[in-house]
């Protein structure tokens, strides 16, 4: 039951709960197929398989990012996917405040995906509350809760971070060529985002190692911008 599972649920457990609940969307808007369509409108199951295809990718992303919760190597999941990319998908997850993204809460969610579950497989119960860390491992808790307090600030930074990026590369695409002196106030702004983005980021790869490589990369990518644009700016 979810109400063993206390308010505050592990990263771990959260991307779990988002590859449930995506593999549900996938499923059941797979079923919609199963049925033999008489005369449908041209194209339609064709626009009906490539919303399966977006669904599934979907649910590809979701694993990618359970399976870096549970410390799988990055390179071990290009070995398995073929495809050597991933940072972006992880660090949408971080952006998001590695919490599942149906907009329910994750207990609610555990219970509403154990009525999908229970419906398919009557013989089962709880199979997802029951195999979730907050349920077999109640101590954790506390723990989890301390844990996403510690780091709470450091994503409210990133989220302002950001923010401030966005609004800075905004001003510079309004720019023209006679102001991208690396001295106008734009390009120092841009300089500063940058810089502040990178220190961030290093702040997050201590406190959240599981993600050190994701977090590192975008260090090395925000220094490199912040220089270019601080020597030469955007003309580079």
């Amino acid at each position: 039951m979810t109400d063993r599972l206390p308010d505050v649920l592990s990263p771990r457990d959260e991307s779990r709960l988002e590859l449930a609940w995506r593999a549900r969307a996938l499923a059941e808007r797979s079923a919609d197929l199963v049925p033999v369509e008489i005369d449908p409108e041209p194209g339609t199951l064709i626009a009906q398989a490539m919303e399966l295809r977006t669904l599934a990718e979907e649910v590809l992303n979701a694993a990618v990012v359970v399976e870096r919760e549970s410390g799988l190597a990055t390179n071990a999941i290009t070995e398995v996917t073929g495809r050597r990319y991933w940072d972006d998908v992880v660090l949408a997850w971080v952006q998001g405040g590695r919490r599942n993204r149906s907009g329910v809460l994750g207990p609610s969610l555990a219970k509403n995906l154990d009525e999908w579950a229970a419906r398919q497989t009557p013989e089962q119960s709880s199979v997802v509350t029951n195999r979730l860390d907050g349920v077999r491992f109640p101590g954790s808790a506390q723990y989890e809760a301390h844990q996403r307090e510690r780091v709470a600030g450091l994503h409210s930074a990133l989220s302002a971070a950001l923010k401030e990026r966005s609004e800075a590369w905004d001003a510079l695409n309004e720019l023209t060529s006679d102001d991208e002196s690396v001295d106008h106030p734009v390009i120092k702004r841009v300089v500063e985002a940058c810089r502040t983005l990178a220190s961030v980021y290093r702040d997050l790869s201590t406190a959240e190692p599981v993600f050190a490589h994701e977090y590192w990369e975008q260090v090395t990518q925000f220094v490199s911008t912040a220089d270019r644009f601080a020597g030469q700016g955007p003309s580079a």
